[in-house]
């Protein structure tokens, strides 16, 4: 080796060096890569390290060291996700309430739409790779699921519907699902959301065993290795290239509803329908 070529190599060195030293002070990247070697939870590169920035993710931190912990059974595992999923998706439908309450309309990013409106998005299109996702939708016959077990959202938009349903709907004059009562069912995130007939379902999520059937199934197990969710932004996006492929979303807890599945979908824990029964 010449002078010139080792001085050379030794300038390329110090470069690299000063590189991967800026490179590994970034906290995004640095938590990408320890989840990335982290053997103990499988396929978990990609999750958003920003998912860390809120107190809902203690859901999902809970979640990730338990499976770290490999102590709980696959059935543990989604007994505790599913009650968390739970939690959420109530904390979601009071907020509704409350701005709907408070004569507000009951989508933020609408404040002058008084009507319905989507909770969570049918399809993504990621623009920079020219790719599509969609839902697999089926109308195959479904048992009855349990609204106080199973994380529901009802898309309420007007007040009065509200305080007539609570005031009416009561031990007396329990909450029965008709024809009216129309779902959709998110698998394998177990989110249903009620699109019609809704303002009744939203008291029924306060009633003891009230039981629907949903209408249809929209399967998005495609997603979840290819779309995440971005906590900082409040969007879903592209795995492949990490370009932003939704609106900002109706509530940040669609977005950790779909993580906590997420996690486990990557370590092979998937839920089935009779986990929702």
């Amino acid at each position: 080796m010449t002078i010139k070529s080792l001085k050379h190599s030794i300038s390329s060195l110090k470069l690299a060096k000063k590189s991967s030293s800026a490179i590994f002070k970034d906290s995004t990247f640095s938590s990408l890569i320890s989840r990335y070697f982290d053997s103990d939870v499988k396929n978990n590169a990609f999750i958003d390290s920003n998912i860390n920035s809120s107190p809902k993710s203690a859901y999902y931190d809970v979640l990730y060291e338990l499976i770290k912990a490999n102590k709980s059974s696959p059935i543990q595992l989604k007994t505790i996700a599913l009650k968390f999923q739970k939690i959420l998706s109530l904390e979601v439908e009071q907020y509704t309430i409350q701005r709907l309450l408070n004569n507000q309309a009951a989508d933020k990013l609408n404040e002058n739409f008084y009507g319905s409106y989507n909770i969570f998005p049918p399809s993504l299109y990621c623009f920079n790779c020219n790719q599509e996702f969609h839902a697999i939708t089926t109308k195959k016959s479904l048992p009855s699921l349990a609204l106080t077990k199973l994380p529901t959202i009802c898309t309420i938009w007007k007040t009065d519907k509200i305080i007539d349903n609570f005031q009416n709907i009561n031990s007396t004059n329990p909450f029965k699902a008709t024809i009216n009562n129309k779902s959709i069912l998110y698998h394998p995130i177990n989110l249903l959301i009620m699109y019609n007939g809704n303002h009744s379902a939203n008291v029924a999520l306060y009633e003891n065993n009230t039981n629907i059937k949903p209408t249809l199934i929209d399967d998005i197990s495609s997603w979840m290795n290819n779309i995440y969710f971005d906590p900082k932004n409040n969007t879903f996006n592209h795995l492949h290239c990490g370009k932003t492929i939704s609106q900002e979303l109706f509530h940040e807890n669609i977005g950790y509803i779909y993580e906590i599945s997420r996690l486990l979908y990557q370590n092979n824990i998937i839920f089935t329908i009779n986990d929702l029964i």
